[in-house]
């Protein structure tokens, strides 16, 4: 069953998919080992999102400890943000087009040690995957 995409629901369906994976456990098992794996999503306001909205994964050694919407454009917690007009992301969760794709074409941008993500990028690749496998109602469909 599809749940609303920017509710308190949809973030623990995306925490109960990161963590029931065993691909991204796998994948991911040194994530955020000597440093900050917490991610911050940013899908920013387009025409199909009226308001940004900003998820904010805490993330190590292959577990989420919590998943939830924050206010503002940044987060204290957070160890990296990949940032995106919802539009993008959207393609993204609905399997149109790879956030790698995104990222070197300049539409989504990286912020922080773009080195650790290039050193997990199956983790990365996992972690994207168990987003996209949320059934969404995304907003403007």
């Amino acid at each position: 069953m599809a749940i609303d995409f920017g509710t308190a629901e949809w973030s623990r369906a995306v925490q109960g998919e990161i963590n029931g994976s065993s691909e991204y456990r796998n994948a991911a098992s040194k994530w955020g080992s000597g440093f900050n794996g917490n991610l911050l999503f940013a899908f920013e306001a387009d025409r199909l999102l009226p308001k940004s909205l900003y998820l904010l994964l805490r993330l190590e050694g292959g577990r989420c400890s919590g998943a939830e919407f924050v206010a503002g454009a940044s987060h204290p917690d957070a160890g990296f943000t990949l940032r995106a007009a919802f539009t993008i992301w959207r393609e993204i969760l609905e399997g149109k087009s790879l956030a790698a794709t995104a990222i070197l074409t300049g539409r989504m941008r990286v912020e922080g040690d773009r080195i650790a993500l290039l050193k997990h990028v199956g983790a990365h690749r996992a972690l994207i995957h168990c987003v996209a496998s949320v059934e969404a109602r995304f907003p403007g469909a």
